[in-house]
């Protein structure tokens, strides 16, 4: 699991002998307007929600400023950091990338099973990734694919809540991954197959240019074939033909530990909100997902207007 800080029962003293001003300073500031959360009155919240000036804002704070309506419906996710967080703590690649994989069930519980999140988007490897990593880390992190793909298979919460699974990418890259990872892809999709209305699709071997540029070979020319109207381009039939054209545009992009797209859903992430964290994908706590929603939530969308 994600790192997160101690609470001491003196925390907890402390904060219940607080709780009666905590809590009508937080009624004050939640009868005010919403702000952009990096202003002043996330900056308060985030002080009284904090313990021992150590612990992130607590979920329930953040909870009581959300509705359902507040979610994103398709969040796209860049895990990245996950060598660093190994590398920091004396850690093999592998085990940052198991840890790594660990936060992205949680992330799937938080997102689609706790709230209305309905479409995952999540960038396991490009293939500029597979073709220039060393082979022993490669083969590390191989071994981390197969086992988390056969557990989702496995895995009874996706099952109960029929969320479905699928990898996409180059099919000439997928095609070279070992037996193993191919297999365990199989099995996955198998398994969840029969889902419909919540759906988690892994990027594997994928690059946003070359998704654009095969969508565009495979796309008729002509001016028969593409309709022009005074709101623009129809692109259905060059949709159809990304590896992800049939999910929605996304709404929200979170990357922690840089600051980039990195070729990721250049066309699909077009309008969406994007949000860069400083730190490490194995420490992404819930907390941190709950200010991602809320900062989404209070941004002005405008989608080029």
């Amino acid at each position: 699991m994600a790192e997160s800080p101690t609470v001491t029962d003196t925390v907890i003293d402390n904060l219940i002998r607080a709780k009666d001003f905590r809590m009508a300073t937080i009624d004050r500031f939640k009868a005010q307007s919403k702000i952009e959360p990096l202003g002043f009155r996330q900056r308060m919240l985030n002080k009284m929600g904090t313990l021992n000036n150590k612990a992130p804002v607590t979920k329930r704070i953040i909870q009581s400023e959300l509705s359902q309506e507040d979610f994103p419906s398709h969040v796209s996710l860049t895990p990245d950091g996950n060598r660093r967080w190994a590398s920091a703590r004396g850690l093999s690649v592998g085990e940052g990338y198991a840890q790594g994989a660990e936060v992205i069930k949680d992330f799937r519980r938080w997102a689609i099973v706790d709230n209305s999140v309905d479409t995952i988007s999540t960038f396991l490897m490009s293939t500029e990734n597979i073709e220039r990593r060393p082979e022993d880390e490669l083969a590390q992190l191989y071994t981390v694919f197969a086992e988390f793909f056969n557990g989702i298979a496995e895995n009874d919460l996706v099952h109960n809540e029929g969320i479905r699974h699928e990898v996409r990418g180059n099919e000439d890259v997928i095609q070279r991954l070992p037996e193993k990872v191919q297999n365990s892809i199989d099995v996955m999709e198998d398994a969840t197959d029969s889902y419909v209305d919540k759906k988690m699709v892994f990027l594997l071997g994928y690059g946003g240019r070359d998704e654009i540029v095969n969508a565009a070979r495979q796309t008729p020319r002509g001016g028969s074939q593409i309709q022009v109207s005074g709101e623009g381009e129809d692109d259905s039939q060059f949709r159809q033909n990304l590896l992800v054209g049939d999910l929605p545009d996304v709404d929200l992009f979170i990357r922690t530990s840089e600051r980039r797209l990195s070729n990721f859903m250049l066309y699909e992430n077009a309008y969406a909100e994007f949000i860069f964290k400083d730190i490490m994908w194995p420490s992404y706590t819930e907390s941190d997902f709950y200010q991602d929603i809320y900062a989404y939530s209070n941004r002005d969308r405008r989608y080029g207007v």
